[in-house]
């Protein structure tokens, strides 16, 4: 691809890589505490852990120094809350301190990735292949990375998996790196970052140790003849990686988002039909409709959907996982992604082989999960969606250049970059403008407002109504309340109660205990018999977010 010839210069190479991580860091970086216009509770429970980890060492319950934050009762874990906690100390609690983590290593994921790349796919076995994959792919996947609306969107958020993804793909590269340079130091920090990705977020804790089966298949050859560092880099994973599975607490957490825990729902026709098979004696029926048959076609369904093409072009999932009117990925991506994966599979060598594995195993712990496909836990994915469309857009405009006329390559070209901008602006714009305009109620906006707005009515009680979900955490984060007055007043053992206080404010059940002049801080327009409208908070579209209501 003579026409590319200018990026053998490594000056261009350096440059052109700074140029894409800057551009990545700024789309990252924009208006970070802005937009999305509002932290929902997760961002809201990371933020003030931190900051009582930050100012006391302790956690909202109280806990010194936790490997495991108990929140609201999942168990949320560390390495997002103690990034936090550093974020805060540099810029105060704040939004921005508390999406800066993700938005940082987001940042530097892109980074890494180029690395990780040219490192992955060196040993094309064509020397033509070998130009190709070396100098071009690393810095296409690392551009088409920075621009990802996948990953620009997790990493405006404080998302752990976004946290969870930088230290996968670090913990690969090192690895990788280790095997080809025969370092041990790399191997044994390989190590260290993949225990650092399950310590981060859920999935990875089921999908990095299935990957580092496919690390050491890769380093086969090299490993076999140092068995005392084969040894020891297996031991120090499993020693690391058991610890943190056997933490009950987290992997409850895990069960209780699984398929496993929503039996009702999921085994309910398969008791319908095994009863109807018993009164007609079935016994063939009685096995194909067995909870085991049930759950692993109900797993596979779950699994299959993460490769649904109106999920990852069209719709996505979770609002909060996408812009207006976009899925994860670029509709134009999609032909290049088909001819890349294509050529994977035809051409690979043992990195292309390992990206496939990668591939293939990214949704294996989000199909467990009872929402399916969800983009949160499946972002392991990334980057390999990007390295199979660069792969697929440089053999195709490689193919473009053998063409005796140039005309036509000339127009097709141009035809990739309109369509390629196109769809680039299309999310930008829906991205930065709609968003907090089409999605305000999923990222709990006027929650912090209406927080503002009861500072009205210091000289009254202030109540919060069950429809202000998680109302406790929104007031100890918007009101920066001392994490150590919190503790000393007892710190989130009070949320037992049914009803129970924080300052003037009164959380939980406690309807029974508003009198006339009390204000309740509600999501809902309530009773017009019983309580009048003083204030509101309104959407951008001009309806009621929050009411403040007065009790007659």
């Amino acid at each position: 691809m003579k026409i590319f010839s200018f990026i053998y210069d490594k000056k261009i190479v350096w440059l052109s890589l700074l140029t894409i991580v800057l551009m990545g860091s700024s789309l990252r970086f924009y208006k970070l505490g802005a937009i999305p216009n509002s932290l929902n509770w997760d961002e809201v429970s990371w933020g003030y852990n931190g900051y009582s980890i930050a100012e006391t060492g302790r956690d909202e319950w109280g806990n010194l120094f936790p490997l495991s934050f108990k929140a609201f009762g999942d168990y949320k874990q560390p390495v997002y809350v103690y990034l936090t906690a550093l974020s805060i100390k540099l810029f105060g609690l704040t939004p921005f301190a508390v999406r800066f983590p993700s938005a940082l290593l987001g940042s530097l994921t892109v980074l890494v990735t180029y690395f990780l790349v040219k490192e992955l796919l060196m040993d094309k076995e064509e020397q033509e292949d070998k130009n190709l994959v070396t100098k071009y792919v690393p810095l296409l996947t690392a551009g088409l990375l920075a621009l990802s609306p996948w990953h620009i969107q997790f990493s405006r958020v404080a998302y752990e998996a976004n946290v969870g993804l930088f230290f996968v793909i670090l913990g690969v590269w090192m690895f990788i790196k280790g095997i080809n340079k025969k370092s041990w130091q790399l191997l044994y920090g390989s190590i260290i970052s993949l225990t650092l990705s399950a310590m981060t977020y859920h999935s990875e804790k089921i999908f990095t140790p299935i990957l580092f089966v496919g690390l050491l298949m890769y380093g086969y050859r090299f490993l076999v003849l140092n068995k005392r560092l084969a040894f020891g880099l297996a031991v120090l994973f499993i020693v690391l990686n058991s610890i943190w599975a056997l933490d009950f607490r987290t992997t409850a957490r895990g069960r209780s988002v699984t398929i496993f825990s929503n039996q009702t729902k999921v085994l309910a026709p398969s008791i319908e039909y095994i009863e109807f098979d018993r009164q007609n004696n079935d016994i063939l029926g009685v096995v194909l409709h067995n909870r085991r048959v049930v759950y692993a076609l109900k797993y596979a369904e779950n699994y299959l959907a993460h490769f649904n093409p109106v999920f990852l072009f069209i719709t996505g999932d979770d609002v909060r996982h996408h812009a207006p009117g976009m899925g994860v990925l670029y509709m134009v991506s999609l032909p290049f992604i088909l001819l890349g994966f294509r050529n994977i599979v035809l051409q690979s060598g043992r990195g292309g082989k390992l990206l496939l594995f990668w591939f293939f195993l990214s949704p294996v712990a989000a199909a467990l999960a009872i929402d399916a496909p969800n983009a949160s836990r499946s972002l392991i994915f990334l980057p390999t969606w990007q390295v199979f469309e660069a792969i697929g857009l440089l053999s195709f405009l490689r193919y473009l250049f053998t063409l005796k006329h140039t005309w036509i390559s000339k127009l097709v070209v141009s035809l990739i970059i309109v369509l390629i901008a196109g769809n680039v602006l299309y999310y930008i714009h829906h991205y930065f403008v709609h968003t907090n305009h089409e999605y305000q109620r999923a990222w709990q906006y006027g929650y912090k407002e209406a927080i503002t707005l009861i500072s009205n009515y210091s000289d009254k009680r202030v109540f919060f109504d069950t429809s202000i979900e998680q109302a406790y955490i929104f007031y100890l984060f918007n009101t920066k309340y001392d994490p150590a007055r919190y503790i000393a007043e007892g710190g989130s053992e009070r949320r037992l109660s049914d009803c129970y206080s924080i300052n003037i404010a009164y959380f939980g059940n406690c309807t029974q205990n508003i009198f006339s002049g009390d204000i309740l801080v509600s999501a809902e327009r309530k009773d017009e018999n019983l309580y009048d409208i003083v204030d509101q908070v309104l959407y951008s579209t001009r309806k009621p977010a929050v009411y403040i209501l007065q009790k007659r």
